[in-house]
C-alpha cells in the first residue's frame, strides 16, 4: 500500500450464497461499467464480508459476517468463476476486487445483529460497499470474537439458525440442556410454547424469535397484560401464565423489552448455548 494513502475500511454487503461462493471477493455483475465505488477500493484497503439470509416472510434477515479480508487486487472486468455461475447463469462477467484473508478469522459465518446496531447510527443500506473507520471495523470483529459460537454446540442444526422455525428446531432438540424440563404446547400462533422450566414450578409462556426486535415489529405486547398471557375461559376460569421471549440474538435492551413488550424476561439462546447455560427464571 502506498505510504502516501491511508488504508480504508469498507463493509461489504451481498446475499449469503454470493459470500459463500466467493468469500473474498467483491463482485458486481450487470453493467459493464465500472462501479465508481470500485475504484475506490485499493491494494492494502481492509473490508468485512457481511452477508444476510434468506428467511420468512415475517422475519428480518439473519445478519451474517463471514469474514475479514485485505484487497490484494484491484477492480477488474473479469470472468466469473465456475463455483458462483449458477448465481448469474445468463452473465458471464463481473467486476471484481480479489482480497486475502486478514487477521483473525471466525471460521464460520456468526450471526450478528445489524450493522446499525453495531455501530448505533444508520448507514447507506443500498449500496454493496459501504466505508467505515478503522474504530468500527475493530469494533465489528470484536463483536464477532465475542458471538462465535462452535458450530458442533448448536442442537440439531449445527449452524447458525436462518428463521423462526429453525430457532423452534434447536430448543425442541436441545430442551434438555436449556433447562426445559417439559413441553406442555407448542403451536404457530402466539405464543410459541408453553413450557415447564427446571427450578420453576409455574408454567411458562416462550415466545421464539430470530430478533427480539421481532416481538415488538409483530405486534405481539397487544396480547399481553402485565407480563402475562391470558389464554381463553376453561370452564369461566380465565387462565393467565407470564411470557418470555427467547431468541437467537438480543438486539433490543432488556430494559426497553419489558417496558415496551410487557415481558417477563429474554434470553438470547445464542449465549445461553455458548456459555453452556440453561434457562433461569431469576426475579426480574
Amino acid at each position: 500500500m502506498p505510504e502516501s494513502r491511508a488504508r480504508k475500511y469498507w463493509i461489504v454487503k451481498h446475499g449469503y450464497d454470493a459470500l459463500h461462493a466467493l468469500p473474498n471477493v467483491i463482485w458486481r455483475t450487470g453493467d459493464p461499467e465500472e462501479p465508481a465505488v470500485f475504484r475506490r477500493v485499493k491494494k492494502g484497503d481492509r473490508w468485512i464480508g457481511f452477508a444476510y439470509t434468506t428467511s420468512d416472510a415475517r422475519e428480518r434477515p439473519l445478519s451474517l459476517v463471514t469474514g475479514f479480508y485485505e484487497c490484494v487486487r484491484e477492480s477488474e472486468y473479469r470472468s466469473i468463476p465456475e463455483r458462483a455461475r449458477n448465481l448469474t447463469p445468463r452473465l458471464k462477467k463481473a467486476w471484481m476486487i480479489k482480497g486475502t484473508e486478514t487477521g483473525w478469522q471466525a471460521g464460520m459465518p456468526v450471526g450478528v445483529p445489524s450493522i446499525e446496531d453495531m455501530l448505533g447510527h444508520p448507514i447507506f443500506r443500498q449500496s454493496t460497499l459501504t466505508a467505515i473507520s478503522r474504530d468500527e471495523f475493530l469494533r465489528i470483529r470484536a463483536e464477532v470474537k465475542r458471538r462465535r459460537l462452535d458450530p458442533k454446540k448448536i442442537p440439531l442444526l449445527r449452524r447458525e439458525p436462518r428463521n423462526e422455525q429453525e430457532v423452534v428446531a434447536i430448543v425442541a432438540a436441545g430442551h434438555k440442556q436449556l433447562g426445559i424440563e417439559k413441553f406442555i404446547r407448542i403451536r404457530s400462533g402466539f405464543p410459541d410454547m408453553l413450557v415447564k422450566l427446571r427450578g420453576k414450578s409455574e408454567p411458562v409462556h416462550l415466545e421464539l424469535e430470530v430478533y427480539s426486535s421481532s416481538f415488538l415489529s409483530h405486534g405481539h405486547p397487544v396480547q399481553i397484560k402485565a407480563q402475562d398471557y391470558y389464554s381463553e375461559e376453561v370452564n369461566g376460569v380465565v387462565d393467565k401464565k407470564p411470557v418470555a421471549v427467547l431468541c437467537w440474538i438480543d438486539n433490543v435492551r432488556t430494559k426497553q423489552m419489558k417496558k415496551a413488550g410487557r415481558v417477563s424476561r429474554v434470553f438470547e439462546l445464542q449465549s445461553l448455548i455458548r456459555e453452556g447455560r440453561r434457562i433461569k427464571w431469576t426475579r426480574a
